[in-house]
């Protein structure tokens, strides 16, 4: 869909009413993309009792005659419903969830042992940070700067210190000693990151970073009213924002209802998020040679469009016009979440697939044959947004025949070797543990004879990284596990 610039005499190009017409269930489908699997059930729950243009397939099996299909799927396609364009490469009027694969119904876990805790918004940032930032000046500094983002997502001067400091880059120059030029590139950095707008350092700028990833980044109008009209927004003055930028006040009402349904505290649900237990997104399941990848819809509810209702838009000469504006609009709320649910599952199933062929080693061999990954490598492999990618594998699980995993498991640093081949972080780690774990436990080794052992299988790292990995995996200085052993076995 084509962007356009601003025109002062001419109402929008309409294509770009069309795309903040549709803008919603764009919204929608990145807010379901974002659910675990209880939170979707929840949400299709909530979406049953609200619309009556939908209901649940209690059947799996049941199938639609073909006139029947064909049918429903012209009226869905009138042009005053409008709709033609979002459902351009897909059209179906209900979803149904696979079955599961019969090969592994039989190994199923009780994942009622499984418990997820919680993540903090500076936790996830840290983990974006560490498995997409090759540069090691711009990644130090955005770990010095996470921690100054505040609960809401933004990066602000103290209160106490704003007559001090002209803006964020000065202040934070002066907190942490770095060059402004080097924060500058760092915060650049962390605002690619998910929740889209976190690192921004006003509303007006996490407004618009949301905007530009939504599409419209070259919308000067856009662009204009965010930066220069919030406070008219505020107070209703929709003729004054008409006169000033050349446009109607209808496309000003457009504008004020797409940017409302932005969110203005991108880091606000992190402090809300409880312990829940895991339910696993996808399976993986081997079969002779070969990994396998499936959906876990069980207890995702089928959907369809209620024919009862939709079918009454045919006769339309006999029901008043708020009932058929009103079972248009809850028509296309039904396909927007159809469609939604369709292109999650979609997307979920693309990237658990796209994991799995990289990482085929760890699958066959264990963890030290993990490979480096980055969401950028998924994404560009997928065609799609890197934060797109981030809010799959957030609090998304994986069954596999090695256990249940985390999707952002999978996801590490790469560290070279002598052999030229790149290794992950995750392997290193893994190796560390190995490591101590056969020490001689009279004489530990220590973080330096760690590294001269790995720098013996071709792995070049410093003394710090080891130090760092060590303290990840929960194991004590080497000084400390000398005292452990020594009172263990002397007991």
């Amino acid at each position: 869909m084509a962007f356009i610039e601003q025109n002062l005499k001419q109402k929008l190009d309409l294509r770009l009413s069309q795309k903040l017409a549709l803008t919603p269930a764009l919204q929608q489908a990145i807010k379901l993309l974002q659910l675990t699997v209880p939170e979707l059930q929840q949400e299709i729950k909530k979406e049953l009792l609200e619309n009556p243009l939908l209901e649940e397939v209690r059947d799996i099996e049941e199938k639609e005659p073909e006139q029947k299909k064909e049918e429903t799927n012209d009226l869905l396609h009138e042009k005053d419903i409008n709709i033609e364009d979002f459902f351009r490469d897909y059209f179906d009027d209900q979803y149904v969830p696979k079955s599961r694969n019969k090969e592994y119904e039989d190994n199923d876990f009780n994942y009622e042992n499984f418990v997820s805790k919680p993540q903090s918004l500076k936790e996830y940032l840290e983990w974006q940070a560490g498995i997409n930032i090759e540069d090691e000046k711009v990644y130090n500094a955005v770990l010095m700067i996470i921690p100054y983002i505040d609960d809401n997502g933004y990066l602000k001067v103290p209160e106490e210190l704003k007559t001090r400091y002209q803006n964020v880059i000065d202040y934070l120059s002066n907190e942490l000693k770095l060059e402004k030029s080097l924060i500058e590139d760092a915060i650049k950095e962390i605002q690619k990151f998910d929740p889209t707008g976190v690192g921004a350092t006003s509303v007006e700028e996490c407004l618009w970073l949301q905007s530009c990833y939504l599409g419209f980044e070259k919308d000067e109008i856009l662009r204009k009213m965010i930066f220069n009209h919030l406070e008219d927004i505020a107070s209703n003055q929709t003729s004054k924002i008409a006169l000033v930028l050349g446009i109607t006040e209808e496309d000003v009402k457009n504008y004020i209802d797409f940017i409302k349904k932005l969110e203005p505290k991108p880091g606000r649900k992190y402090a809300s998020e409880r312990t829940q237990y895991i339910i696993p997104d996808v399976i993986v399941f081997k079969v002779d040679d070969e990994y396998y990848v499936d959906l876990n819809e069980d207890g995702i509810p089928g959907l369809k469009v209620n024919r009862q209702y939709a079918e009454m838009l045919k006769n339309r000469d006999k029901i008043e016009k708020e009932t058929e504006a009103y079972i248009k609009e809850k028509l296309k709320s039904a396909l927007w979440l159809i469609k939604s649910i369709h292109n999650r599952q979609k997307t979920i199933l693309k990237v658990a697939k796209s994991i799995v062929n990289r990482q085929r080693d760890f699958f066959d061999f264990g963890v030290e044959y993990m490979k480096p990954l980055t969401l950028k490598d998924i994404a560009d492999e997928l065609g799609i947004h890197e934060s797109t990618v981030a809010r799959v594998v957030k609090n998304k699980y994986m069954q596999t025949p090695r256990g249940v995993f985390e999707l952002k498991y999978f996801f590490s640093s790469k560290l070279g070797t002598s052999s030229g081949i790149d290794v992950s972080a995750m392997a290193v780690k893994e190796k560390i543990r190995r490591i101590i774990e056969n020490e001689n436990k009279n004489k530990p080794y220590s973080d330096s004879e760690i590294v001269k052992i790995l720098l013996s299988q071709g792995i070049k790292i410093a003394r710090r990284t080891v130090a760092k990995y060590r303290e990840e995996l929960g194991i004590e200085s080497s000084s400390k596990r000398k005292i452990y052993y020594r009172r263990k076995y002397e007991n």
